[in-house]
């Protein structure tokens, strides 16, 4: 990740007042970072001399989705990043369990949250629904400091936010309450694997 981030730095030039919304796709080739779109270039080469930004890109795999604010350059194939505003994290796609739930991550904007029960079935731990209907969220993810993502969470009757968190073949989301700021619940999830209920 040094190196990546040597070679984010190496070759950004001034970033200009002009800086427009940018947004694709990232690919990475040996220590180089991509931002696949659909434009003439189709991959930019990225770089930033923002520490924030820089810092929100290393994180980041091949996959991952991300707006950000920055500034392309059609001449060369670059783009300079000065900021990134929204990602979407291949790595939280899929179907997800607790002890207290089932979450189905349907895509880079909306999941549902199944309330579920650990029980033991034929000395197998399985995950049952106790409600079929899920609750919907709508949610986006913006960079945080160290390894955690800010997550906010938009059902029909409220938004709220949390963090998380990614291990492998687990994640931690925490949420908070709105109004205080106070944590009020930790899940613990783990990636649910094919034949799981």
């Amino acid at each position: 990740m040094r190196l990546l981030f040597f070679v984010l730095t190496l070759f950004t030039s001034a970033v200009v007042a002009s800086a427009q919304t940018v947004g694709g796709t990232v690919a990475l080739k040996g220590q180089q970072m991509f931002l696949k779109t659909d434009d003439p270039c189709n991959n930019y080469l990225v770089a930033s001399n923002n520490e924030t930004a820089l810092n929100a890109l290393i994180k980041l795999a091949p996959g991952d989705v991300i707006t950000a604010t920055g500034k392309k350059n059609p001449a060369h194939c670059t783009v300079a990043i000065e900021s990134v505003e929204y990602v979407g994290l291949r790595r939280l796609l899929g179907n997800w369990y607790s002890s207290e739930a089932v979450i189905n991550v349907q895509d880079f904007n909306s999941m549902k949250f199944y309330a579920a029960q650990k029980i033991s079935e034929n000395g197998n731990t399985v995950y049952k629904y106790i409600s079929q209907t899920p609750i919907e969220y709508s949610y986006s993810l913006i960079p945080s400091a160290g390894n955690e993502w800010v997550m906010f969470l938009s059902d029909s009757k409220s938004t709220t936010f949390g963090t998380i968190q990614f291990h492998r073949g687990s994640a931690v989301l925490k949420i908070y309450r709105s109004d205080t700021g106070a944590l009020n619940k930790t899940l613990i999830l783990y990636r649910m694997t094919t034949g799981k209920n």
